[in-house]
């Protein structure tokens, strides 16, 4: 693989005489595999040169693989300036682990409103696919790539990339887990984090900071240069390159910098080739690489933890507090209980997901109830992070404790946060992969193990009083909610409720997600109304109206919901101003969530009919319905001709008048099932549904007839005429924009050969 630095920089841009030599941009590093694949790891502001770069230097079109660690701003703030996303055929892949409160897309396309750009995200002309990632494996091209979440103030992934014989590691941001002791690193998340680079051929590592520095950034998210050195030596490596480099390190503190990380590799006796990135340093990577992945669990299966229970055992309430806020954030809930007996009574009853453990407890050592309560509830593998007040007094050498997890206190809640969701997201994996797998299409109704029905109430109310809707409800309120309540598991792809069926209960989801589709009119197609997810509640509409439900309910992946029955929803929403002022809330935003979904599909103003949003949106739905069914979709594609020239002559309101004469035309020329469409400045579309190729001819007069007709009723002083291209497909692509491009090639062909417009 070829290497090259584009940005080296951490935190903010450092541009300058000082410097110079070990670059001022942001982090980005180009790697090109043996295949051709072309990969971006992180988009910071040397994404700008590297754009400028990749267009003189690829073939046209492009296909790049953007790799970004995370989105805090100095790894995405060249995105906006990246010349490859502004090309039309250019395709780029994003790949990012998702960030807290938004998708990778919102988080990209974020920084270029118009109130920090001049163009928005979806203005751009390349063909952009997002993807979210956990950890695990995926390829690109002949590139085998694995990640693992990094320890950081969001979530964050490390990289690491294997073809050809050689391997790269890319980690950065990234903080120690903990102090080594006697040169050793105990901490199991130190030992993940080497055992993630081991035997790589260069480590491009985080080393922000010199172990002075750090003492006050303590938190903050970031490694020493004396960690990252000590790290790749225990893992092993050929080449370690010194990165994210502190905004205030110039090129000869730099350059003292890499000389102590030198001196120490020299005086521990051991080899290693270590270095400071530079911008414009370019690398050859060889070496006998990894042949397949560590773990072979796809880093492309999302596991949401909406829902996720968090058993937190501590006597400090403002501890709780802090827990909860954190917690809350993503949708989980936290069930704090003061001691090690509660813990082991009344913990196992709220079936936790999760353990976070204060050892400070007042009854002894907190960390003593780790095997005691995985004991209790029958799971080995139960992840437990353990609070301790100082790093020589966690038990990292006593493995009969095996806590999954150590965190010193004060700690940082969003490093919390992000060390809650890396585990729930492991452990939901190994607890998926070893469940047994329901039938096709068949839901799982949870069923209590205890007789005590008391019981099985408290640990349901526990759970619907973690949902935000239910959270200010009285304890009376919630046991009678749940009173003959049901929790089920549905698989992904089974229908939860139909359309038309009757409103007989409220679902409130614990995890996983749920898409709301409505069948059209001919019920040829489905339209997608939204998805729900994140402990939100659906099926209310249908109570509220007491009619059959208007839309149907799919399971988008294994979803855990609670089923509460519509009489006993009606009895506490009747009796309960604060449910009802809550439910009003959540209708409230859904109404402006369909508003501003309206607003952006709304048709085209000067002509009336649909605009390029739509007109997109419409042909996935359609194009799909034909490859299902093998029926085939026509496409005609029209630019007027000569507007520019009407504009100038005859000015802007004879322009216009010729624009809605011509979508006037299209619409008497066509079907009522077919799909017209206002596609640019001067273009049009029309998607003909169950129509082929013999029928292009008759088509093509009709809309000439329609025209002509329409112009010399209007009185026009000038000939309306239009090029026309078409495109036939039994299998249409996947976009309409493909689809576009056939139909244009077929309009310059036509021009070429001398047809008359239509």
């Amino acid at each position: 693989m070829h290497v090259k630095f584009w940005g080296t920089r951490g935190s903010i841009a450092a541009p300058g005489d000082r410097t110079a030599r070990y670059g001022g941009n942001t982090s980005c590093v180009e790697v090109r595999a043996g295949d051709g694949t072309v990969i971006v790891l992180d988009c910071g502001t040397g994404a700008r040169e590297l754009g400028l770069h990749l267009v003189r230097s690829l073939p046209q079109p492009m296909r790049l693989h953007l790799f970004i660690g995370h989105t805090h701003w100095d790894h995405i703030q060249g995105f906006p300036f990246f010349v490859p996303a502004f090309l039309p055929g250019a395709e780029l892949n994003v790949y990012a682990p998702l960030g807290f409160q938004q998708s990778l897309e919102e988080a990209m396309s974020g920084q270029m409103e118009y109130s920090y750009f001049p163009v928005k995200l979806r203005d751009l002309r390349s063909r952009i696919h997002f993807t979210e990632l956990e950890e695990g494996f995926f390829r690109v091209g002949d590139v085998l790539v694995e990640t693992q979440y990094l320890n950081h103030t969001a979530p964050t992934i490390a990289y690491r990339m294997s073809t050809g014989g050689g391997s790269i590691a890319y980690m950065t941001d990234h903080e120690p887990f903990w102090k080594a002791e006697n040169g050793t690193l105990h901490h199991p998340g130190d030992q993940r984090h080497i055992a993630f680079m081991r035997g790589a051929d260069l480590v491009i590592h985080d080393a922000q900071y010199t172990e002075e520095e750090y003492v006050n950034r303590v938190g903050w998210g970031h490694s020493t240069l004396e960690y990252a050195t000590d790290v790749a030596l225990a893992a092993g490596v050929k080449r370690l390159a010194l990165f994210h480099h502190d905004p205030t390190h110039d090129d000869a503190f730099m350059e003292r910098f890499e000389g102590a990380a030198r001196a120490r590799v020299a005086a521990l006796g051991r080899e290693l080739e270590v270095f400071a990135a530079r911008e414009g340093l370019e690398l050859s990577v060889s070496g006998t690489g990894r042949p397949a992945p560590a773990v072979e669990v796809s880093a492309l299966r999302r596991r949401l933890i909406a829902g996720s229970r968090v058993l937190v055992v501590t006597r400090d309430e403002s501890q709780v507090a802090s827990i909860e806020d954190a917690l809350a954030e993503d949708g989980m809930v936290a069930l704090p209980v003061p001691d090690m007996r509660a813990a082991l009574t009344r913990g196992t009853e709220h079936h936790p997901d999760l353990a976070i453990v204060d050892t400070g407890l007042p009854a002894g050592d907190g960390a003593d109830l780790v095997p005691a309560f995985r004991s209790r509830i029958g799971r080995a593998n139960f992840p437990v992070i353990l609070l301790v007040d100082e790093p020589q007094a966690a038990p990292l050498h006593r493995p009969e404790i095996g806590a999954t997890d150590y965190l010193a206190k004060p700690y940082s809640p969003p490093m919390l946060r992000a060390r809650v969701r890396a585990w729930l997201a492991r452990t939901l994996v190994a607890s998926t992969d070893s469940a047994p797998v329901a039938g096709v299409g068949e839901p799982i109704v949870l069923q209590d193990a205890r007789d005590d029905a008391g019981a099985t109430r408290t640990v349901l109310a526990g759970m619907l009083g973690g949902v935000p809707l239910f959270r200010r409800l009285s304890t009376g309120q919630l046991h009678a909610l749940v009173a003959q309540a049901t929790e089920q598991i549905y698989p992904a792809g089974h229908v939860i409720t139909r359309q038309g069926e009757a409103p007989q209960h409220l679902w409130v989801l614990l995890s996983g997600r749920v898409r709301v589709v409505e069948a059209t009119a001919d019920g040829q197609a489905e339209m997608l109304l939204g998805e729900i997810g994140k402990a939100e509640v659906f099926g209310e509409l249908g109570i509220l109206r007491d009619q059959p439900r208007s839309a149907t309910v799919i399971a988008v992946e294994r979803t855990h919901c609670l089923v509460l029955r519509q009489a006993d929803f009606m009895l506490a929403l009747g009796e309960s101003v604060t449910l009802a002022n809550g439910l009003l809330r959540v209708l409230a935003s859904r109404l402006y969530d369909a508003d501003r979904r309206l607003a952006r599909y709304a048709p085209d103003p000067l002509t009336g009919l649909n605009s390029r949003r739509a007109f997109n949106e419409q042909y996935r739905r359609i194009a799909a319905g034909a490859r299902r069914r093998k029926t085939g979709v026509l496409l005609l594609a029209l630019d007027v001709l000569h507007l520019k020239t009407v504009n100038d002559s005859f000015g802007y309101t004879l322009g216009d008048e010729v624009l809605r004469t011509v979508a006037d035309a299209l619409s008497e020329a066509t079907r009522t099932t077919d799909v017209v469409a206002r596609y640019g400045g001067d273009e049009f579309a029309v998607l003909l549904l169950d129509a082929t190729p013999k029928d292009v001819d008759f088509i093509l007069v009709r809309v000439h007839e329609k025209l002509s007709a329409l112009a010399l009723q209007r009185g026009l002083p000038v000939a309306v005429e239009c090029s026309t291209g078409i495109a036939w497909s039994q299998t249409p692509p996947e976009t309409a924009d493909d689809f576009l491009r056939e139909a244009d090639r077929d309009m310059h062909e036509r021009r070429a050969r001398g047809s008359r417009p239509g």
